[in-house]
């Protein structure tokens, strides 16, 4: 007979597809994916290059069974995340978690060892590359304090001895601590990342709100103490719980001035905090008053995020909170309709668009129900997981059939944009720079769905062994050829031939097709990447992934043109002002990166001051350094289909 743990286990293997595994293997992997997932909620669901990646297999460390590392609360996946998260943030506060099983002494021995000699390592495996570049002088001299060092420990033999490292050991790291996790606390994590668990907390003169019918649900309003906030949003180990915030509209903010001004007010007026601050806003299936406490079934923070947060960072930091008090409205309800009311009602008057906030808008909402009602002979349906862990308590959709903004943003970058060597880099890099050309309100939805379906299962049949190993690092241009080798160039996305374009590509991967179509590109892809090296040398082989002039080269050796887009390439952006020049004709500035766009009624004779503030469409024109915009129009918003 199983229990609860051993049932998950088995449904972790069969939604990963790992039963050709060994157990070892599979629990190591399992119990890495949900203490990990604590990080960041959702993301191993969408990125299983992660996990595997995480999860280490390294005869020299052997005793090393998961490695995670991160900056600025952002895992990296790679060490270009390093300098996209240092060019936002400037300064770096850098957390390194490795997991082991069993055997203290000879995990810390290993890890000794690895710190000791990380400049000489051989940079083999990505976790080293990754770890080796984030300790490098350059990387160093951006921290905002040495790495804060966590060694998890699971076991079942109930020791809690202190691990002791070299002293050496301790110059090299702010703090060193040990989390300890055993089955039960394992499941206890399971429950947590599910957000299926109950919340106990004590909630001085707490006021029923008159709500209308029972069958609505109930409300409180109260004063939370900052000791109850931590101990609601907080697990056993000291980590935030961050799938308590997947249904608030705002991410965490970082170091942004009101973060700033909430912490000042935390170390400097405590008691002043309930004056200042706005407070939170949660809800839950259900509240009830319990002997003098008040339990929460399945408690969301759904306004108040940056509180939390910044509550969390003094708490961590040793900040006194016993002064410290929080306006808190709870609310009880298990109907969706209503719980989605207060969500809208609590972040309506704070919304501001930022590209944190990218999936909120109403093109991605129609996206996601594009992905709901289409799909292609002969592949499983796919879903595009607009909002962290949407999906994650529907159990016929299994992990591979999803894909992320992250996933998204990255194949759109790679197929439809021309930029495969910059696929890899970070989302909201990619974002930053591709803002006026993806997602944009008179895109069809056609081509971000066929980069979704060729990404997820390009992916699977590499995980299945079909396609070979060593050209799995190379994927996004193993899709791209074989999108380029079945349908030629791709029009530009807001081209009135896109659809057209898509329908042939669509139709070429019916039946099950994308299995043969994809060997061939394997196949010209290494031929391709031979010629290459012959061409240009032994050392060039290390740096194609990366390569813009491979990229062009791949191209010109698919098509006989390198398929560059310049003048004809069409933008999009918003029009910040209109107005008369001294000539009284009209000029102004549309939006765009690095620098904005000049444009004249000379060049556009349909255009008028009606234009401000709207969004519009536009090619770009160059003489000498000087750029303007031509043929400006009006975009009108993609319907629904």
């Amino acid at each position: 007979m199983q229990n609860l743990l051993d049932a998950k286990f088995d449904q972790f293997i069969e939604d990963f597809k790992l039963l050709g595994n060994s157990k070892d293997t599979n629990w190591n992997r399992f119990v890495n994916y949900h203490f990990f997932s604590q990080f960041q909620p959702g993301r191993f669901d969408t990125d299983a290059d992660l996990l595997d990646q995480i999860c280490v297999d390294s005869p020299e460390f052997s005793e090393i069974r998961g490695a995670l590392f991160l900056l600025n609360d952002q895992i990296l996946s790679n060490p270009k995340d390093i300098d996209d998260i240092l060019q936002r943030d400037q300064k770096g506060q850098l957390e390194l978690y490795f997991l082991g099983f069993g055997d203290e002494e000879a995990l810390m021995q290993q890890l000794e060892k690895l710190f000791a000699s990380l400049d000489a390592e051989e940079r083999r495996e990505d976790w080293i590359q990754i770890l080796s570049y984030a300790m490098s002088r350059k990387i160093v001299l951006r921290w905002k304090d040495n790495p804060v060092l966590k060694v998890v420990i699971y076991s079942n033999n109930g020791n809690t001895d202190k691990i002791n490292f070299k002293d050496i050991f301790y110059h090299w790291f702010s703090d060193i601590a040990s989390i300890r996790i055993n089955e039960k606390r394992l499941q206890g994590i399971i429950h947590s990342n599910e957000n299926n668990y109950q919340a106990e907390l004590e909630l001085k003169s707490a006021s029923l709100i008159p709500g209308g019918e029972e069958k609505y649900g109930n409300a409180y309003i109260t004063c939370m103490s900052a000791q109850e906030l931590i101990k609601l949003t907080v697990t056993s180990d000291g980590l935030l719980r961050r799938n308590m915030f997947d249904d608030n509209v705002r991410d965490f903010q970082g170091d942004s001035s009101v973060n700033q001004e909430i912490m000042s007010t935390l170390e400097k007026f405590p008691e002043r905090f309930v004056l200042f601050n706005n407070g939170i806003t949660i809800v839950c299936k259900n509240i009830a008053a319990k002997n003098g406490k008040y339990v929460l079934d399945s408690p969301q923070i759904v306004n108040g995020c940056q509180t939390c947060n910044m509550v969390y960072r003094a708490y961590r930091n040793g900040v006194n909170l016993n002064g410290v008090q929080i306006i808190t409205k709870i609310v009880g309800s298990d109907l969706e309709a209503v719980t989605q009311g207060i969500v809208k009602g609590a972040n309506r008057q704070n919304i501001v668009y930022e590209q944190a906030f990218e999936t909120i808008r109403e093109f991605h909402k129609n996206l996601e129900k594009y992905f709901e009602i289409n799909e292609v002979h002969g592949y499983q349906k796919i879903y595009y997981e607009r909002r962290a862990r949407q999906y994650v308590n529907n159990f016929q959709i299994k992990p591979q059939q999803i894909i992320s903004f992250r996933g998204l943003i990255q194949s759109m970058a790679a197929l439809f944009l021309n930029h495969v060597e910059n696929s890899h880099r970070h989302e909201y890099k990619l974002l930053k720079e591709y803002k006026d050309s993806l997602f944009v309100d008179v895109h069809s939805y056609q081509p971000y769905y066929l980069s979704a379906l060729l990404y997820l299962n390009i992916d699977r049949l590499f995980r299945e062994g079909k396609l070979p190993k060593r050209l799995h690092r190379f994927k996004m241009h193993i899709m791209l050829l074989v999108k380029e080798m079945k349908c030629g160039p791709s029009p530009e996305l807001a081209s009135d031939d896109i659809d057209k374009y898509c329908e042939q590509l669509h139709k070429s991967l019916e039946g099950g097709k994308l299995m043969q179509m994809a060997e061939e590109a394997c196949e010209k892809f290494e031929n391709i990447a031979d010629k290459w090296i012959d061409l240009k040398g032994p050392k060039y082989q290390y740096g194609m992934k990366d390569s813009a002039e491979f990229r062009r080269f791949l191209m010109k050796e698919i098509h006989g043109v390198s398929n560059e887009k310049n003048e004809d390439k069409l933008y999009t952006g918003n029009v910040m002002n209109v107005n008369l020049d001294k000539r009284n004709t009209l000029y102004g500035f549309i939006e765009h990166a690095p620098d904005n766009i000049f444009f004249h009624e000379f060049d556009n004779p349909d255009m008028n001051q009606s234009y401000a503030g709207k969004r519009v469409s536009y090619k770009i024109i160059r003489n000498g350094s000087q750029e303007r915009a031509i043929n400006v129009k009006l975009v009108e918003s993609q319907k629904e289909n």
